[in-house]
C-alpha cells in the first residue's frame, strides 16, 4: 500500500510541475508575441506604399482594357467599373436589395480576355458567400438587367485568388444577365 501512495505522489508533483512550467512559459513569451505582430512604422510606411502603387498599377491595367475595348464605363466609389444596360420590357423596375434572391447568368473573363467561368446561379445578396464587387454590382440592377462590371482584385478574390482559375491579386470582367428576382 505505502509504494502505491508514493506513486501516487510522484504523479501528483510532476503534473503540478508540468503544469507551473506551462504557465511560467506562456506568460514569458506573451509579451514576444505582440512585438513579431507589430511592425516598426517604416516598415509598416513601406507595405503601404507598395499597397497603394500596386493599387495604381492595377487601376492603370482596368483603364487600359475600357480605352482597349472603347467600353462605355462609370467608376463606383469602391472601385467598381460598371455599366447597366436596362431591361426594355415593361415590368418591375425596383433595384435589387440586400436580401433579394437572384437569379443570374455570368460569364466572367480575365483582364486579357480570357474567359474563366459560365455561371447560371441564385444568390440571396449581401446574405451568401460570394465576391463583394458582385454584390454591389447586382444592388446597381433590376430584374430583367443586363450589366458589364471590371471588380478590382480587392472587389474580386483578393490576395488568394480563388485556387482554381483566378490568380492572386487579378481583377475580373463579369458580364452579368438577371433572369429573376424574388
Amino acid at each position: 500500500m505505502p509504494k502505491r501512495s508514493n506513486t501516487y505522489q510522484i504523479l501528483k508533483n510532476s503534473l503540478l510541475i508540468t503544469l507551473l512550467a506551462a504557465l511560467v512559459w506562456s506568460c514569458q513569451c506573451s509579451g514576444q508575441e505582440e512585438d513579431t505582430v507589430q511592425d516598426p512604422p517604416e516598415r509598416r510606411g513601406n507595405r503601404l506604399e507598395a499597397q497603394r502603387e500596386f493599387l495604381r498599377k492595377e487601376d492603370a491595367s482596368i483603364q487600359a482594357y475600357i480605352e482597349d475595348r472603347s467600353l462605355d464605363m462609370e467608376r463606383s466609389g469602391t472601385g467598381l467599373y460598371y455599366r447597366i444596360i436596362p431591361d426594355s420590357l415593361p415590368g418591375d423596375s425596383t433595384p435589387i436589395k440586400p436580401g433579394d434572391r437572384v437569379h443570374y447568368r455570368s460569364h466572367i473573363y480575365l483582364l486579357n480576355g480570357q474567359k474563366i467561368y459560365e455561371r447560371q446561379k441564385t444568390l440571396r445578396v449581401e446574405r451568401q458567400d460570394a465576391v463583394i464587387g458582385l454584390h454591389e454590382a447586382l444592388q446597381r440592377m433590376t430584374a430583367g438587367d443586363s450589366g458589364s462590371f471590371i471588380l478590382p482584385s480587392h472587389l474580386a478574390y483578393g490576395v488568394p485568388g480563388d485556387r482554381k482559375k483566378v490568380p492572386p491579386y487579378t481583377a475580373l470582367h463579369y458580364y452579368v444577365q438577371i433572369d429573376k428576382v424574388e
